[in-house]
This record gives C-alpha cells, sequence and structure tokens, in this order.
C-alpha cells in the first residue's frame, strides 16, 4: 500500500506488520504430534506466538492442548452422529445411560478450559495475562531510556524521648 501511495519525502519503507505474524509462528510443533493435533497446531500457534504467549520451552504443553482439543473435536463428531445417551438392557429394564464419547468429552473439555487459561485462548485470561505484564517493569527501560536504581531515601526515626516530660509532649 505504502509503495503504491509513492514515498514523496523519500524515507525508508519499512515493512509491513504482517510479514511479522508468519514469523513469528515460528515454534516447530513436537514430532509425536499428529493428525488431528497438528492441525488444531498449525491453526492456533501462530496467533498465540504472536501475542507472545508460546515460546519455544511451551511447544510441549501447547502440543497437548492441540491433541486433546482434537480429541475433543472428535467426540463432539461422535456424539451429532450417535447421540449424547444410549439404551441399555438390564434386569429393571431399559436404561437411558451417556454416551461414552459425552463422558471422554467433558473431561476433554475441562481439561481444555484448564490450559486455555495458561495460554490465554478465553479473553479474560489473556486480558489478566497482559495486565500482569504491564505492571512488570521492563528492565531494559521504557519510553524514556533505560531503568537507573534510585538509591533508597534514609528513613528518619523519631529520637527517642529522654524522660517522662517528653512522652506528653
Amino acid at each position: 500500500m505504502k509503495q503504491a501511495k509513492g514515498n514523496p519525502g523519500k524515507r525508508r519503507i519499512g515493512a509491513d506488520p504482517v510479514a511479522d505474524i508468519a514469523a513469528a509462528g515460528g515454534v516447530a510443533p513436537p514430532e509425536w504430534l499428529k493428525g488431528g493435533g497438528l492441525k488444531a497446531w498449525n491453526r492456533l500457534a501462530p496467533n498465540v506466538a504472536r501475542l507472545k504467549l508460546l515460546t519455544p520451552v511451551d511447544a510441549e504443553a501447547f502440543a497437548r492442548y492441540c491433541r486433546n482439543l482434537a480429541r475433543w473435536l472428535k467426540m463432539q463428531d461422535e456424539l451429532d452422529r450417535e447421540g449424547e445417551t444410549y439404551e441399555s438392557e438390564s434386569a429393571h429394564g431399559k436404561l437411558k445411560r451417556a454416551h461414552p464419547a459425552f463422558l471422554i468429552g467433558d473431561r476433554l473439555a475441562r481439561l481444555l478450559e484448564a490450559q486455555e487459561s495458561v495460554f490465554g485462548l478465553n479473553p479474560a485470561e489473556r486480558q489478566r495475562i497482559f495486565a500482569a505484564r504491564s505492571m512488570t517493569p521492563d528492565p531494559a527501560g521504557d519510553l524514556f531510556g533505560p531503568r537507573r536504581e534510585e538509591p533508597a531515601a534514609a528513613v528518619e526515626r523519631p529520637q527517642e524521648p529522654k524522660g517522662p516530660v517528653g512522652l506528653l509532649n
């Protein structure tokens, strides 16, 4: 877009920030991640890395999240096809029972919710993470240069009274 408008000031044209998003997904998935988990990684990892919530150290934990997400989606597909309950025969007659995929999906949903909070994959946790980041001072400095350690001011202690008369004043 900048090049289409021209460059009347003859200043150097910087790279578009869109190119940085593609480079931010540079964290490689672990080799054991396959199938639907790898598809989830390829879909989610670039955005999470762009928010600086995914680093190479986090790759294994994020891969577990992606694998659990793929399994949860598989359970949801099975429930869509077969329903959430099934009937079984017993000595007491016909009983409606929860489908095993429903129970597995419920457990996976709980795991996913816990893992989503770690990686900022829900709005409330993302806001909490960003607020915590803003409260942490950057050791490199801020807009006005590097931080300097200021000497602690000497705390003046009140003088001890030398007699009972000083206590009343």
